[in-house]
């Protein structure tokens, strides 16, 4: 869904000011999204159960199904290429192998079976990689590779999931087993951390023209790390007070972040490769969050097993 839809603003508008504001908008949207999924969540929970969240969320996907084959412009390939079936499953398949030994391995990394699935993942992925090179129609250009925008833009997705989107997803859980909190509370602070990013992606737009795109992504990685670096030395007796203006340092730096990123993803590939672009784009920065949030988890079971005599934390 998310390169699809960068993909149709890339159809729908063409280069210039039109499409900035578009992307801006994706961007200001997939922050609104994280912002509000753990309110609602959270919410749906206490009301009817954590089922109640699964159901009203494949409601919501079956009417935007309908919404868009009813609302949305079909977006055609000026020269139209066969499905890359090979690519796709083995990038597909690679992705699966190598998350699932990330996730299987936040605990306990010496055991046979996550060695062999991070492995099995590597080599997958090491198969796509000579796939594209030698068939005419590959599911991503390599070529793509010679472009420096297009590798910027890419690193830093993987960067920006690693650091900001793996630390959103380990807040709440600081908040509420750290700082003793509820649920609706750390999802409220949340929501303050993004409804900043989405404000400043809505405002990137007003940038002065000299702050290229480069120094956006350049600018929105530093303050991204400030922001992050700032919430060092935490502890059990601190409030939520010195925790949100930390986040909302993040957060502003993150939604300058996002909407370089939706523009760089398009702006980067040939006109007809924006839905390229943008999984790529994507794609880099999931798989970034997949390994930043095993980092962390290393991290903090590595310290409790410390302090617990080599009791790890499961």
């Amino acid at each position: 869904m998310l390169a699809c839809s960068l993909g149709l603003i890339g159809h729908a508008f063409p280069a210039g000011p039109g499409r900035m504001r578009a992307t801006d908008v994706w961007g200001a949207a997939l922050g609104a999204g994280v912002a509000v999924g753990p309110i609602l969540a959270a919410g749906l929970d206490a009301l009817g159960g954590w089922r109640l969240s699964y159901l009203l969320t494949a409601l919501a996907a079956a009417a935007l199904a309908v919404a868009g084959r009813v609302l949305l412009s079909e977006s055609q390939a000026a020269r139209p290429r066969p499905v890359d079936v090979a690519g796709a499953l083995l990038i597909g398949l690679g992705l699966a192998a190598f998350m699932a030994g990330l996730v299987e391995g936040r605990a306990d990394w010496d055991r046979l079976p996550i060695i062999a699935l991070l492995a099995v993942g590597l080599a997958l992925v090491g198969g796509f990689v000579a796939v594209e090179r030698r068939i005419a129609n590959p599911m991503l250009d390599l070529a793509l590779l010679r472009r420096p925008d297009f590798v910027g833009a890419t690193v830093a997705a993987l960067a920006a999931g690693a650091g900001i989107l793996a630390l959103s997803t380990v807040v709440p859980t600081v908040i509420e087993r750290g700082l003793g909190e509820g649920a609706l509370l750390a999802s409220v602070v949340l929501l303050a951390w993004w409804a900043t990013s989405v404000l400043t992606t809505v405002g990137a737009r007003w940038l002065p023209a000299w702050v290229t795109p480069r120094a956006q992504l350049v600018a929105g990685l530093v303050g991204c790390a400030a922001g992050q670096f700032s919430l060092v030395g935490l502890d059990l007796d601190s409030s939520i007070l010195r925790l949100i203006p930390r986040l909302l340092v993040a957060g502003a730096a993150n939604g300058v972040l996002n909407a370089a990123l939706g523009r760089q993803a398009v702006a980067s590939v040939p006109a007809d490769r924006t839905a390229m672009g943008s999984g790529a784009n994507n794609t880099a920065r999931y798989v970034g969050s997949a390994m930043g949030i095993t980092v962390v988890a290393v991290i903090v079971n590595r310290a409790v097993g410390v302090v617990s005599g080599g009791t790890s934390l499961h």
